[in-house]
């Protein structure tokens, strides 16, 4: 075990015990000066005197003058005793450096010499000096990254230095000497930059060695920041540094000379000086997991692994047997526990047997559209994989019926059941209830998206028969599914899968399946169609709909122009577009310098730390030039209400209207702007009062749905704003909540 990890255990009975293994053993001296690194950051540097001046001896009367010289150096740098140190340390340098031709120069400008004023300050400065010779490596913590020294004029005390990147240039030795760390040849970055290719190759088939040597160099334990820095540092981030940490996590866990605590995203890695029991090490690693959820994600992971003990696994279908024993636990991550088990262990755990019969037997809701007891249970199945594994359970619950039930409740399936029980019915020949399924779900193409979608690829390949209604309303069907998923799919990675299937659907193959639905299409649908495409679709599908229209004729949409609202624009004053203008120059011109400022302030600390830093500046860059460039998008598709063609005696952006509600009578005046005006009374165009009321005329009535449920107004006056000089009236009237 390494002699700076049991220094930093206090293991301090161990530690002399192997120093004094070490002194007789004719090794470098390198793990000797690592270890004193970490006494001095202890503070316990005076009970090493003894060992510090026993190895010094031993090295003298080797020859090896200079390992004497930098034992005894760094334990005055660790805070040993200079009257102690002095005068050996000095004779040991003067023994094994005083014939070089840089000798007399740095010891004048480090004010290395007997009864120097500071021989501590003296040594280090000295120290550093004589380090630099070429072929050294450097690290420049603040930008440049890993370096070689190329020469150094002890006559001019300069040093070159050729970084990885390419950069070669000259600094004053002096200078070098505070921004630059030297690395030993045991570094990684000293490793990468003599043969990247073969740090590559170890990252690939060596990473449990690759993550010793990390934390061997942060005195045996690490955070997976400081690894993930440790890996920036060499080039390897994004997809790379995922890949290994995830082989490094496993192999770790796996290991009896490792010990992994906390989740994949906040672990944090302990390299032992002793073997441990993989078995218990695991116990300990799941049972204090925060809750079943981080427990389930680590078993995962580790019953993945191609090479696994069996009594590890053993051991880890335990502790998920007993955790998921707890009623406590969020009743989803246990049932996908208790799919772990039925899958690893071959049998339906009696508990989840008992949770569904319970849920088959009760009652099931008068509406059709909210999901039986049972089909409800199988939507909070997490994950896809253990949905899919959920249908043969309905088997098990029905028997030979099981089918009726699957035929019957299909539109209730979550999405990874979906595969499998269409396959099943329709190889049990239930072709006709796939059939019915599948026009009820075109009236209500929103209700099951991926039952839909499925559907609509055996209908549509022919693989079932139905009374279908036509190929124009299929299509406006599907493209009413299509125009849903592209905002819902935002944050939701289930529904950016439906999205993304439909979209291939519709789009792909030789004949794509929107030109055989709308290849008789008349004017009037296809005007409809264009409608629908305006709340926006992938464009993909916007682009066929509309080759398909263009192919018509170009006056196809002439005859019937939208309102100005509906365009693809955003409506706003030259005031609302200046305060938004002002937004993105504050975010160009202050917030996203500032960050860079802190990035590179983060930088600086190099690894020395977490870098929470540097976490926390990355996560800011990345908000602050998305949040840039929405604005940015958003300026590109804004348009002045000033020039709008505002129609008479009609609710649209741009006017002033007063409107009652009608359950209570009360009067409102309201003004309808764009998104980013800030006026008395005045509300965004966009906001469901304003949407609800839009093209409506004096006297109208319309029903908007407000975020605390619908409400039917009536327009009693409309009046054109002005928007130039618009004024506060005197007295506001409160506005309903607009969400």
């Amino acid at each position: 075990m390494s002699l700076a990890i049991l220094a930093t255990e206090d293991n301090w009975q161990g530690f002399d015990e192997a120093w004094t293994r070490l002194m007789g053993e004719d090794e470098p001296v390198d793990e000797v000066l690592a270890a004193l690194g970490v006494v001095g950051t202890k503070r316990r540097m005076s009970r090493c005197m003894a060992l510090v001046r026993t190895h010094s001896e031993r090295l003298n009367a080797a020859g090896r003058q200079g390992d004497a010289a930098r034992v005894l150096g760094a334990a005055l740098r660790g805070g040993g005793a200079v009257g102690e140190l002095a005068e050996p340390l000095v004779a040991s340098a003067e023994a094994a450096w005083g014939t070089e031709e840089w000798w007399p120069r740095y010891c004048e400008v480090a004010g290395f010499k007997r009864g120097a004023a500071d021989l501590r300050r003296a040594w280090m400065d000295f120290d550093d000096m004589r380090s630099y010779a070429e072929g050294a490596i450097v690290f420049h913590a603040a930008g440049w990254g890993t370096g070689q020294v190329r020469s150094v004029d002890p006559a001019a005390m300069e040093v070159e230095v050729q970084f990885q990147g390419g950069k070669r240039d000259r600094f004053p030795l002096r200078t070098a000497v505070e921004i630059f760390e030297l690395l030993p040849e045991s570094d990684l970055r000293a490793q990468s930059l003599r043969d990247p290719q073969a740090v590559r190759t170890r990252l690939s088939k060596e990473p449990l060695e690759i993550l010793r040597s990390i934390l061997l160099r942060y005195g045996g334990k690490a955070t997976h920041v400081t690894l993930r820095n440790a890996l920036m540092q060499i080039g390897v981030d994004g997809n790379a540094w995922s890949s290994w940490w995830r082989r490094a996590r496993l192999a770790a866990e796996n290991s009896e000379w490792f010990r992994v605590s906390g989740n994949a995203a906040r672990a944090e890695v302990e390299l032992l000086k002793r073997a441990m029991d993989p078995v218990e090490g695991l116990r300990r690693q799941l049972k204090n997991a925060r809750d079943l959820r981080e427990a389930l994600s680590r078993v995962r992971d580790l019953l993945s692994a191609p090479k696994l003990e069996e009594s590890v696994r053993a051991a880890a279908l335990d502790v998920i047997e007993g955790l998921v024993a707890d009623p406590r636990q969020d009743r989803g991550q246990r049932l996908g526990a208790w799919m772990l088990l039925r899958e690893h262990k071959g049998a339906t755990p009696p508990a989840l047997t008992a949770l569904l019969k319970q849920a088959a037997e009760a009652q099931a809701p008068a509406d059709p559209g909210i999901p039986p007891p049972l089909w409800a249970l199988f939507q909070e199945i997490p994950g896809a994989r253990e949905q899919e594994r959920a249908a043969t359970l309905l088997a098990e619950l029905y028997g030979e019926r099981w089918l009726d039930e699957a035929a019957q409740h299909l539109p209730h399936a979550p999405a990874g059941m979906v595969a499998p029980l269409l396959d099943a019915l329709f190889k049990g020949g239930r072709g006709d209830d796939l059939a019915r399924h599948y026009s009820s779900l075109l009236a209500r193409p929103l209700r099951a998206p991926f039952v839909l979608i499925a559907l609509a690829r055996l209908a549509e390949e022919g693989r079932i028969e139905g009374a279908f209604p036509t190929g124009v309303q299929r299509a406006q069907a599907l493209i009413e599914l299509a125009v849903y998923l592209q905002e819902a799919k935002k944050g939701n990675p289930l529904l950016a899968r439906a999205h993304q299937r439909l979209t291939d659907l519709l789009t792909r193959g030789r004949e794509p399946l929107l030109r055989k639905l709308l290849a008789e299409a008349d004017s009037p649908a296809l005007r409809m169609l264009r409608g629908m495409l305006q709340r926006g679709v992938d464009e993909k599908v916007d682009a066929m709909v509309t080759d398909i229209a263009m192919e018509m004729g170009p006056e196809l949409f002439r005859s019937e122009e939208l309102p100005f609202w509906r365009e693809e624009k955003i409506w706003t004053t030259r005031e609302g577009m200046a305060r938004r203008d002002a937004e993105l120059r504050e975010l160009r011109e202050r917030k996203l310098p500032a960050n860079a400022e802190a990035l590179a302030k983060a930088a600086s600390y190099g690894d020395l730390s977490e870098n929470a830093e540097w976490e926390h500046a990355i996560e800011e860059q990345r908000h602050l030039t998305g949040q840039a460039t929405a604005i940015e998008r958003e300026l590109r598709q804004a348009a002045l209400l000033e020039n709008a063609p505002i129609p008479e005696d009609t609710v649209c952006p741009g006017t002033q209207v007063r409107y009652r509600e009608v359950a209570s009578g009360q009067e409102h005046t309201v003004v309808l702007l764009g998104p980013w005006d800030e006026r008395a009374n005045a509300i965004s165009y966009r906001a469901p009062l304003a949407a609800g009321m839009l093209g409506k005329r004096t006297g109208e009535r319309a029903v908007v749905e407000l975020p605390s449920g619908p409400m039917e107004v009536e327009i009693l006056a409309i009046e054109t704003a002005p928007l130039e000089t618009l004024r506060t009236p005197e007295a506001p009237q409160e506005v309903p909540a607009q969400g």
